[in-house]
């Protein structure tokens, strides 16, 4: 009996300990020993991705983030390299810089990449920038924005040379020269170039991008102000980082025999792959010649390209509307008249786009800029003229802070970095690192 008392009472515990165990809630699948424990497949993601307490998200395809940061401006993609190593391998890679310039020049119909630079003398020289499409918007408050300077305390006279894929070239004389992308605010002072003709010179420069050799050059004609003829040439190659001599362009500049020596004039215009130099006469009496000078990045020869005939009294300059090489010219010190080579090299291809009058008391120089609908910007002192090649309708936009300026040239927002390619084919190889380890965690 008494077996059976404690059978039964044994049986009555064993179901109170059930009932309370089911009824606890500590008895839970955490509680019990990790042996026991049901284990659960996690997914495997790549390192690069986005994880928090109750949610995971797995990395895009390296070419889908590709394609979306190659249209976004420069201003976001520099705040984006914080993101993570294997974007800042996308965004500094040589493939990503030129798609996105590729894209910014050539497929963007809006303008929202170019930007006008304003370059205010003083005491020390001070440069604002604002971006294009807002000067041709109306409903748009037009501003300009500073520029951090390259140079400090700089009170000597410069020029900006040109622009090219987002680098500006800034000169003075034959003392120093700087390639400085304001976009990514980097900046490199060219070696000394040591002419020969180190007194009585003057020079003049061009800049442009050598496509075949993918290399961004720089050219120096020095000339003498006295009496002698000798002229040097010197060209700098980012690529190598120096300076050489080239041949000058003597026997092709005065090829008529006129006994007056004509000489390239202004800073060089970089059109299709060359650098394009006015003439003029080198004598007491300055005129104009009939041919302009071009210079060929790639292979580094000079040519030569007809004028139009009977383009005006008074030929200004050089310049360039759209893609295209073009001359403009003064009629009587009224109106100036623009005319384009709309196929390069072929002298009939001359035309004649438009004629401004001038506003009252002011003469317009270069550069002008031609908006994807045809309406061209003309900018002096601290006036902001648009004028409308379609019904020839002139009207005024104001920006505020923009200063009375003395130079001013359109330039691109660009990644392009105006040092050596070293930097460039480091990041190569890193992004071809990040891919390979992305590619064995899958």
């Amino acid at each position: 009996m008494e077996f059976e008392r404690d059978e039964v009472s044994n049986q009555h515990s064993k179901r109170s300990t059930r009932t309370k165990r089911a009824q606890s809630p500590s008895n839970s699948a955490s509680n019990r020993h990790p042996k026991g424990r049901k284990r659960t497949k996690r997914a495997q993601f790549p390192s690069n991705s986005i994880q928090d307490s109750n949610l995971t998200i797995p990395a895009l395809p390296p070419e889908l983030i590709t394609e979306i940061l190659s249209r976004l401006p420069v201003k976001s993609l520099l705040k984006f390299r914080s993101v993570s190593k294997s974007w800042v391998a996308i965004i500094s890679s040589p493939e990503f810089i030129k798609t996105h310039l590729s894209l910014s020049a050539n497929k963007n119909k809006e303008d929202t990449h170019h930007m006008l630079i304003l370059g205010l003398s003083g005491p020390k020289w001070k440069f604002k920038d604002c971006p294009l499409s807002s000067l041709f918007c109306d409903s748009v408050v037009n501003e300009a924005f500073d520029l951090v300077y390259p140079i400090k305390n700089a009170s000597k006279d410069i020029s900006i040379v040109g622009s090219c894929n987002g680098l500006i070239l800034l000169a003075h004389y034959s003392e120093y020269s700087l390639l400085w992308n304001p976009a990514i605010r980097k900046c490199k002072k060219l070696p000394d170039l040591r002419p020969r003709l180190k007194k009585n010179n003057y020079a003049v420069y061009g800049f442009g991008h050598d496509e075949f050799h993918d290399d961004y050059k720089v050219m120096g004609v020095f000339n003498n102000y006295g009496g002698s003829d000798y002229v040097e040439v010197k060209m700098y190659s980012l690529k190598s980082d120096s300076w050489t001599s080239v041949d000058y362009c003597g026997e092709i500049l005065n090829a008529s025999g006129s006994s007056q020596k004509m000489k390239l004039n202004n800073s060089g215009l970089f059109v299709n792959g060359k650098l394009h130099w006015d003439t003029i006469t080198s004598g007491p009496v300055v005129r104009t010649g009939k041919n302009i000078i071009s210079f060929d990045l790639a292979n580094e020869k000079w040519e030569k390209l007809e004028k139009p005939s009977g383009v005006g009294k008074n030929e200004l300059c050089v310049g360039m509307l759209g893609s295209d090489l073009s001359i403009f010219c003064d009629y009587e010190e009224t109106y100036l008249g623009a005319w384009v080579m709309k196929e390069y090299g072929v002298k009939e291809s001359w035309v004649k786009m438009f004629t401004i009058e001038y506003p009252k008391g002011q003469y317009l120089y270069p550069p002008f800029f031609m908006s994807s609908k045809g309406e061209i910007l003309v900018v002096f002192g601290s006036t902001f003229m648009i004028y409308s090649s379609k019904d020839h309708s002139v009207r005024y936009t104001y920006v505020t802070n923009s200063g009375d300026c003395s130079l001013n040239e359109i330039y691109i927002e660009s990644l392009v970095c105006p040092f050596s390619t070293e930097g460039r084919e480091n990041a190569t190889k890193e992004r071809e690192k990040l891919r390979s380890k992305q590619s064995s965690n899958k």
